[in-house]
């Protein structure tokens, strides 16, 4: 019942972020602090931010009603957070870890590694 709680949770929170990214990237960027100055940025915005985040929120989705799917969803995920966390420690070392936006995010993500990690474990303990 956790699991497709944190399924439910996932699935509105990235299709929120990635539509917001996607159709909208001059104010998603606004509120983060940085600006788009041309198309490519707002191409950058719509395409790894917007696509990325509308996706995990369509697989989270389908997750909940396919549960064989579950497992593999939390795996991509852990993956994927994984490695924008590695970004967000990198840019502690450079000390541009300066803005709130990047703490309420970095807390967040830490959040959903720890689920992730320990649904994972415990999916990997069961038998039948």
């Amino acid at each position: 019942m956790l699991n497709k709680l944190f399924l439910i949770l996932t699935s509105f929170t990235y299709l929120y972020l990635g539509g917001w990214a996607a159709f909208y990237p001059e104010s998603y960027v606004e509120l983060i602090g940085i600006s788009i100055n041309d198309n490519v940025g707002s191409s950058e915005i719509r395409s790894p931010i917007g696509g990325v985040n509308l996706l995990i929120g369509l697989f989270s989705f389908y997750a909940i009603f396919r549960s064989k799917h579950e497992d593999l969803f939390f795996k991509i995920l852990l993956f994927i957070i994984s490695g924008i966390l590695v970004g967000r420690f990198i840019t502690f070392i450079y000390g541009e870890f300066t803005s709130v936006y990047l703490l309420y995010f970095t807390l967040f993500e830490l959040v959903y590694v720890a689920f992730l990690a320990t649904a994972i474990k415990r999916k990997s303990r069961k038998l039948f």
